[in-house]
């Protein structure tokens, strides 16, 4: 396959007259994938994420704005801005996600196209290694998976950086890429760098993209066995994934460790699993209580439950009409002041009913949504004090499969 083309899969799998969102910065990359699927006769709206941290940014999106004008196609500019939190380029990956999530949902768009090359795909590779990755962490990106229920594909994971700018260049189309792409101050950018030492080492892009197949098909075989058999043996429950505990005791530790990796990002929302020596940990004994990413893993005789963990979301407040947690949305008498936030103690104490009627554990209950005005509690459904609110928990059993499939 050429990089002029895109993927036969992917245009055969968008549903015909629909509309496609395309993720374009300006950049290269992403420039080349809008032309090409303007050129192939894809229906697409475009949105470029403004991150408000460089001067230039506004000047790259009025590049791809001038662009969409020209070609008769719809274009907006979402805007991010870091609240100093965190670390930043973590907090802007998952910003940028959110906001195109939310921008494709409103839409009514299906799906998002992104411009990751395979470029990207050798320095996710061996930014793995430097890591000490296993299977999972050395085969590369993703070419699909899911985001706040919008399907995000990358199509140019075969296509190579200059490749696509010979595309550009050849039909006269201009691109800015980001100044930050050259800073070795990035690790991936120090990656980048040195490729021309391995390729004088014997170590060929070409080559490394082989391995990256054949990692990835190993993986994939791996998930789709794990996840046909995982499907009778897990339950979500309010939010909480509960497995049998004695067929999970029973399968391998790698099956272990995939399968709570899995969990643990699934209720977390969190992109990369934990570390592979605090997974150990867990595994060790998994009847013994725990904390990881920003989840409780408990157990009794019959089950083992991944929930959230109370400080890991004790902070955490929305407005009671934005999705709390990226998981969990209420419907009531909204007003300007009320809001979702974790229940925890002090809300505890105030719900007028026995919450141990729902059958949840304390823990699950102590960090379930609820909807409050100031100080003032006004909902917990999840405790079983619903008080004319409802919520909705957007994820379904069957997407864990599908998390386990793709992860």
């Amino acid at each position: 396959m050429t990089a002029s083309a895109l993927p036969e899969d992917f245009l055969t799998s968008l549903k015909p007259d629909s509309v496609l969102g395309v993720a374009v910065s300006g950049g290269g990359d992403s420039m080349a994938l809008l032309h090409m699927l303007l050129q192939a006769g894809v229906l697409v709206r475009v949105a470029t994420v403004n991150h408000n941290l460089r001067d230039e940014a506004q000047a790259e999106a009025q590049v791809v704005s001038a662009f969409c004008v020209t070609h008769g196609v719809s274009h907006d500019v979402l805007h991010w801005h870091w609240d100093g939190t965190g670390n930043l380029q973590d907090q802007a990956r998952r910003g940028r996600y959110r906001l195109l999530s939310d921008w494709a949902a409103e839409a009514g768009l299906d799906c998002v196209a992104l411009g990751h090359t395979a470029d990207d795909n050798i320095e996710t590779f061996l930014m793995g290694l430097s890591r000490g990755a296993g299977l999972d962490g050395l085969s590369g990106m993703q070419a699909s998976f899911s985001r706040g229920g919008i399907a995000f594909h990358r199509p140019l994971l075969h296509a190579r950086r200059s490749e696509l700018r010979d595309i550009l260049q050849g039909a006269g189309i201009t691109w800015r890429d980001d100044p930050s792409n050259d800073d070795p101050g990035y690790q991936r950018i120090q990656v980048r760098q040195s490729m021309s030492a391995l390729e004088t080492a014997g170590i060929s892009a070409e080559q490394i993209l082989m391995s990256l197949s054949n990692l990835q098909a190993t993986r994939r075989d791996l998930n789709a066995e794990l996840a046909a058999e995982v499907e009778d043996h897990v339950r979500l429950d309010r939010g909480d994934l509960c497995f049998d505990l004695h067929w999970l005791e029973a399968k391998s530790a790698e099956s272990q460790r995939r399968l709570l990796n899995s969990a643990l990002q699934f209720v977390a929302g969190q992109d990369y699993p934990p570390r592979g020596v605090k997974m150990m940990r867990v595994l060790a004994d998994l009847r013994q209580k725990s904390v990881l990413h920003g989840c409780l893993i408990t157990s009794d005789d019959a089950e083992l439950r991944v929930g959230r963990e109370l400080n890991a979301v004790a902070e955490l407040r929305v407005p009671s009409t934005e999705v709390w947690d990226q998981r969990w949305s209420v419907a009531g008498t909204h007003s300007k002041t009320t809001e979702i936030r974790a229940l925890g103690e002090a809300g505890l104490s105030q719900c007028a009913v026995n919450w141990r009627d729902t059958g949840l554990p304390h823990a699950s209950v102590l960090a379930s949504p609820s909807v409050w005005e100031g100080d003032r509690l006004l909902a917990a459904p999840l405790a079983g004090w619903a008080n004319n609110w409802s919520l909705t928990l957007r994820q379904h059993d069957c997407e864990y499969l599908e998390f386990v499939l793709s992860h």
